[in-house]
């Protein structure tokens, strides 16, 4: 009988186990599906601007795979890459400034930035001040305040551009600075582009000495294609984009990115001979235009060395589409030109980073990507290359573009090393395993 009561008393626990097994799987799975809700509702703090839009299901999954690894950080990103020899930096505008977490995320990672638009010459020129002192004059408010974070910060500056013909305003170009006065002169529009590159490279040494460490003096004036190039011209120097004429060569010729340089190059030796200056472009790692690259860079520095370097821009992957992202053959690609660029005895730097990625569902595959992206870069250093510096302008996810934004297309949704939220993603935990190697 004591054998039996003890029997019954086992099977009623094994029921009361079940019971609250089954109880406590359907509180769990409850609990998902409100997670899941919730987050479908979630909006991005990182942009501000999309309240009310929907994260969909399919993202949410993705996102919680992400942060499912566990990731112990004990390095800065900049620190690690620096004993290779490249500083690691990202990109920031004038409206990130008042965002807190943005600029955490800077200064806890990266050693550079970029400013995106406000060191530009259509942001600094002001237009009122030019036709009253009859030179060129410049607004500077946005441009410094970005200064003094990076400065407050310990960031350097990259100076990205002087010269660039694309959105260029064009009353810089006409008599009296009027916008429809008639177009100047090439000795006037000589003299007035020495003013501006002297003016600006001096304002920031001044006002904030050894910050801007380099300078992209003029910006992707080769072209892509025969319809866009001087005829006959070995470098390829555009002389229309889009089916707009390039305006600096339309004024002064095709000779105008030599004397820039030429300009840029004296005002350096005065305020501050350790500033570097580049020449930056897209499509730099296909053929084509890296050669004609090569060419205009040994033009250049044929009777004095006016370019320290080449600035790469890093569009990686299909444009507006899955399709040709995270390709090999880019990685193979890009380590060539770094090591033809070098060979000319100048820096090379990446300067606009995007590893371009479409699908949420594809992660894994970026964040391998993306890691083996800075293989590619360590080995070209570790084979002599003379790489110094790597700079993502696409780095953080932006998941409610439209296909239609251009940020869609030129970066990609989930391009970043960090997500929406600005949490680290598996591209940069890959990057970060790589670097501490």
């Amino acid at each position: 009988m004591k054998k039996f009561l003890t029997l019954l008393l086992m099977v009623a626990a094994i029921g009361c186990l079940s019971c609250c097994s089954k109880k406590s799987e359907k509180s769990e799975s409850k609990e998902s599906d409100q997670v899941t809700e919730a987050a479908e509702t979630t909006a991005s703090p990182f942009t501000g601007q999309f309240a009310g839009k929907k994260i969909t299901a399919k993202q949410g999954a993705a996102e919680q795979q992400e942060e499912a690894d566990d990731f112990v950080k004990e390095a800065r990103l900049c620190d690690m890459a620096q004993k290779y020899g490249f500083k690691l930096g990202a990109c920031v505008s004038y409206s990130q400034l008042n965002r807190a977490s943005y600029i955490k995320m800077l200064a806890e990672d990266f050693n550079t930035t970029t400013a995106t638009n406000e060191f530009k010459a259509y942001s600094l020129l002001n237009q009122r001040k030019s036709m009253e002192a009859g030179v060129p004059a410049m607004s500077y408010g946005q441009a410094d305040a970005i200064a003094r974070m990076a400065q407050e910060k310990g960031i350097g500056i990259r100076g990205h551009v002087l010269v660039w013909d694309a959105y260029m305003t064009q009353w810089f170009f006409r008599e009296g600075f009027k916008s429809d006065g008639a177009i100047v002169s090439k000795e006037e529009m000589e003299k007035r582009l020495k003013i501006y590159i002297e003016d600006v490279i001096t304002h920031f040494e001044t006002e904030f000495p050894g910050l801007v460490y380099c300078w992209d003096v003029v910006n992707e004036a080769v072209a892509d294609g025969p319809n866009e190039w001087i005829p006959d011209n070995p470098y390829h120097i555009r002389q229309s984009r889009g089916g707009q004429t390039n305006i600096f060569y339309q004024t002064m010729g095709e000779d105008y990115v030599k004397y820039a340089f030429k300009c840029a190059h004296d005002t350096v030796q005065k305020v501050n001979p350790n500033i570097k200056l580049f020449y930056n472009d897209y499509s730099t790692f296909y053929q084509g235009k890296r050669d004609a690259i090569i060419a205009l860079i040994k033009y250049l520095n044929k009777d004095e060395k006016l370019c320290d370097g080449v600035g790469m821009q890093g569009y990686i992957g299909g444009y507006g589409q899955q399709n040709g992202c995270m390709s090999n053959n880019d990685l193979s690609l890009i380590k060539t030109a770094i090591k033809m660029y070098s060979d000319l005895g100048i820096e090379v730097q990446l300067t606009e980073v995007a590893v371009r990625n479409y699908d949420v569902l594809q992660m894994e595959k970026h964040g391998k990507f993306y890691g083996n992206l800075m293989r590619t870069i360590i080995s070209a250093c570790n084979e002599g290359a003379n790489f110094t510096g790597l700079t993502i302008w696409g780095i953080a996810d932006n998941p409610n573009l439209s296909k239609s934004d251009y940020s869609y297309k030129m970066n990609g949704p989930y391009c970043g090393l960090f997500d929406k939220d600005l949490k680290y993603k598996k591209a940069y935990k890959e990057v970060y395993k790589v670097l501490a190697e």
